[in-house]
């Protein structure tokens, strides 16, 4: 005697998870951003006076800009 299986199937969703996405990869930009200018501005803090003239900076706004905040 032959028994044929019976599949149930069933739709599985997901509940809406599009905000907490949104806000995860706004939090992951966020933090990329703070980093690239925590770089520049190291990078900016080893220019010479030279170099800073080239690029038409003075030491004083450079130092300004140095020390500001990571998420300024």
């Amino acid at each position: 005697m032959l028994m044929k299986s019976s599949v149930v199937k069933t739709e599985i969703t997901a509940p809406s998870i599009r905000y907490s996405e949104t806000q995860y990869g706004r939090g992951i930009r966020l933090i990329g951003l703070w980093i690239e200018r925590s770089r520049q501005r190291r990078a900016l803090a080893k220019l010479e006076d030279q170099h800073l003239d080239d690029i038409g900076i003075s030491r004083t706004v450079a130092a300004l800009e140095i020390n500001k905040s990571f998420w300024r």
